[in-house]
């Protein structure tokens, strides 16, 4: 048995801990800037000084559990919001809208569990590369790397949100007149992010205000727990994801798949599309340091065993240094489910641990 700890050491560790969340707080904003998302939290860093008087920019509110509380104080003052909210109608997918703060519409569809198996929690799923929002809810047949995911999410009593993002789908820059129109999977990623880049702002940031505007107005839906709404996605979606839940404390947790890896072993090393790329994330911004940023919220991490653009090697070093960081807020640590397959949303083990998570 451990001795107790003494006046002295209390002070100790509490000074340890509060140093740990100051450092945590200072490399999300850092994440926050390089994303151009520094603004969507004006309003809430704002409020949170006024109530605490002046402070290290509140990075004692920045922490574990503080922002996690109150949703609705990171909303910017016009709360994104779903437009015409149609009726429950079984758990087929349901076109909706989303309407961003801004006054920008996301196309999105809307997936409700059966009422018996309905447990509160909810999830906005970012698709990956492909098609985009239709890739997450075909059956028949269902999309190759996806695998019916937002059905499988559905089937587990979560409420599922599906945006559909910038250059994919239904967001691709249209074609110039007379151009052969875009193939079904084709995306129009090398021209947002170079427009992006132009303007000092990554595409990927884009993408991660969108997924927010998703979770803000999911947790508008009846029958939704606000405080229970997490991010999900896969290979790009999984970025979205990861980055997601990390720069935004309120957000429940994240399911990642097949994206978490290292930089240095994926982005820098094997040919990758250009909207991954984040000015400025290294050195100091590796993903186990952006997925510190989760803790101590659920963090569940899906990876293939062959995925051949982000190696399991990386993935197993990256996690390792995840478990301490929970247990230092005496949280329960992050799950790694590793497949047999290569770059692949599997969505068995992986969906299972994050409705249990969020329940």
């Amino acid at each position: 048995m451990e001795p107790p700890l003494t006046g002295a050491d209390s002070v100790a560790e509490a000074a340890v801990e509060t140093t740990a969340t100051a450092e945590a707080a200072t490399a999300r904003r850092r994440l926050r800037f390089l994303l151009g998302l520094a603004d969507h939290f004006e309003d809430r860093q704002g409020r949170r000084s006024a109530r605490a008087g002046s402070t290290a920019d509140g990075a004692a509110g920045d922490g574990a559990t503080g922002d996690a509380a109150s949703p609705e104080t990171s909303a910017p003052a016009a709360t994104p919001h779903l437009d015409d909210l149609p009726a429950a109608s079984g758990t087929e997918p349901q076109d909706v809208r989303i309407r961003t703060a801004d006054g920008d519409v996301i196309p999105a569809f809307l997936l409700r569990p059966a009422p018996e198996v309905a447990t509160g929690a909810a999830v906005v799923l970012v698709a990956g590369h492909g098609r985009g929002i239709d890739d997450l809810v075909s059956t028949d047949p269902a999309d190759e790397y996806h695998d019916g995911l937002a059905h499988k999410l559905v089937r587990a009593g979560l409420t599922v949100l599906c945006p559909e993002m910038i250059s994919f789908g239904r967001r691709r820059v249209p074609r110039p007149d007379g151009a052969e129109p875009y193939e079904d999977t084709e995306n129009s990623c090398g021209i947002d992010a170079a427009r992006h880049l132009l303007h000092g702002r990554p595409v990927m940031g884009h993408r991660v205000a969108d997924a927010r505007a998703a979770v803000q107005a999911l947790r508008e839906v009846p029958g939704v727990d606000p405080q229970r709404v997490a991010v999900a996605g896969g290979s790009g979606g999984g970025a979205v994801s990861l980055l997601l839940a990390a720069v935004d404390p309120t957000v429940a947790g994240a399911l990642v798949a097949s994206y978490f890896s290292s930089f240095e072993a994926s982005l820098c090393s094997i040919r990758h599309c250009p909207c991954n790329i984040i000015p400025g994330l290294l050195p100091e911004l590796e993903m186990a340091d952006i997925a510190a940023l989760v803790a101590p919220r659920p963090l569940v991490l899906e990876a293939g065993e062959h995925d051949p653009i982000f190696p399991i090697e990386a993935t197993r070093a990256s996690f390792a240094q995840l478990p301490p960081v929970w247990q230092a807020l005496d949280a329960a640590p992050p799950e790694l489910v590793v497949t047999d397959g290569g770059h692949a949303f599997r969505g068995e083990r992986s969906v299972e641990l994050l409705a249990e998570r969020l329940a």
